[in-house]
């Protein structure tokens, strides 16, 4: 076995991602690792390189000092702290996209990033079909029935027949079109086929001849007018800011549903709001929502599903991520390859 005894090791936890959880993944690995806290602050430093942290960037430097790694989630790897960590060779983040981390400062200082994509996969795709079935079966428009016959005193299943009002579909033989087909659609597609679904995929960075459990379509448009739900996958870039606008819902059969569990700046929230409204939709489910977007109005509409970004928050996530991070640390430690190096 090799000896790492020289190897320091410091695996840091948030409000999310509890040191506890590290640690337990690096002992089972017989990895012997310090452990620290971030907390929640109002950033007084500069943003702008960095996003979706959790910590102060002086507090990071002041933990990190003297460690050859560190294992984190949210903690803010500025530049700055980079800089002040001369004994850093190896940042792992438990996240699929470490945003917040300097990337070009790492590389410059020969600090070598490491993360984990994935991880949140299972727990989005499970998250999807849920929202998928929630949908077509016009559960959020009788839950608010059911609210409001409670707020004004009146009785609930007075007839055998009030099932009529909520008349949907069921899921074998929809067609299911998939924006992005990466590890989250893929698992999505599995489940939606496992209960007779169609899937109609799109993804300009996969080839087609290498996909055989999905119809792949050359362009977006033909996506959207063949799908009955839609269901957003995409990764975030520059390029791809609201993908899914006006004229995208307008191409959409009337009566389809729309899922974003992706990123909220893939879909233009005014123009679903619209959709909403002109019955062009007939539901849609957002895990996640542009902060200046019209959420306060969307709330008041009965066929839509609003949750806090909640796709990837359960127990195996973070977990499954503490795990593929002390995989990592194993390997660095090891010298062998970096499975998902940056």
């Amino acid at each position: 076995m090799t000896d790492h005894s020289d190897r320091r090791i410091l695996l840091i936890g948030d409000s999310y991602m509890s040191a506890d959880v590290f640690a337990q993944a690096f002992a089972r690995r017989g990895l012997t690792a310090d452990v620290a806290t971030v907390r929640m602050a109002a950033p007084t430093w500069d943003t702008s390189r960095v996003q979706e942290f959790e910590g102060d960037p002086a507090e990071v430097a002041r933990l990190a000092q003297g460690y050859d790694v560190i294992a984190f989630h949210a903690a803010p790897v500025t530049a700055e702290v980079i800089a002040a960590l001369p004994d850093l060779r190896l940042a792992g983040c438990a996240r699929g996209g470490p945003v917040n981390i300097d990337l070009e400062a790492a590389r410059e200082h020969g600090v070598r990033v490491t993360t984990t994509p994935g991880k949140n996969a299972e727990a989005v795709a499970d998250l999807t079909i849920g929202f998928l079935i929630s949908l077509v079966r016009n559960v959020p428009a009788s839950l608010r029935d059911v609210d409001a016959r409670i707020a004004d005193g009146r009785p609930l299943a007075e007839s055998t027949f009030e099932g009529a009002r909520w008349f949907g579909r069921e899921v074998a033989g929809l067609r299911v079109g998939l924006i992005g087909y990466g590890n989250v659609a893929r698992l999505v597609a599995a489940r939606a086929r496992a209960l007779g679904a169609e899937i109609v995929a799109y993804d300009p960075y996969v080839d087609a001849a290498t996909v055989t459990d999905a119809r792949i379509v050359a362009d977006l448009d033909e996506l959207l007018s063949a799908s009955d739900v839609v269901s957003v996958h995409a990764r975030a870039t520059a390029d791809n800011h609201h993908m899914i606008g006006a004229e995208q819902i307008a191409l959409m059969p009337p009566g389809s549903f729309l899922i974003n569990t992706a990123r909220e700046s893939l879909v233009d929230e005014s123009a679903l709001l619209s959709g909403l409204r002109d019955g062009r939709l007939a539901g849609v489910a957002l895990d996640v929502n542009e902060p200046d977007g019209p959420w306060r109005e969307m709330v008041d509409q009965p066929n839509l599903i609003l949750t806090p970004h909640l796709a990837g928050a359960t127990r195996e996530t973070l977990v499954r991520g503490a795990e593929m991070l002390a995989s990592e640390v194993q390997a660095f430690l090891d010298g062998r390859p970096l499975r998902w190096e940056r």
